[in-house]
């Protein structure tokens, strides 16, 4: 059985199991992934139109019913 490799988006292909040493490491070497363009994981949000409030626009004491 082999775990085989990952192809990202970018068509670009990582080994999905990779195994490294303690000396591996602290030479500085890591695993290997696909670098991040942006954030691909969220849509990222509509900007807030018109006015937005602040901490100056709340009620300073509850209302009581």
């Amino acid at each position: 059985m082999t775990a085989g490799f990952y192809s990202s988006p970018w068509g670009e292909k990582y080994p999905r199991l990779q195994i490294l040493t303690v000396a591996e490491l602290l030479d500085g070497r890591g695993i290997a992934y696909p670098s991040v363009h942006g954030n691909v994981t969220f849509k990222k949000a509509p900007k807030a139109r018109g006015r937005v409030a602040t901490p100056m626009d709340l009620p300073l004491e509850p209302e009581e019913d």
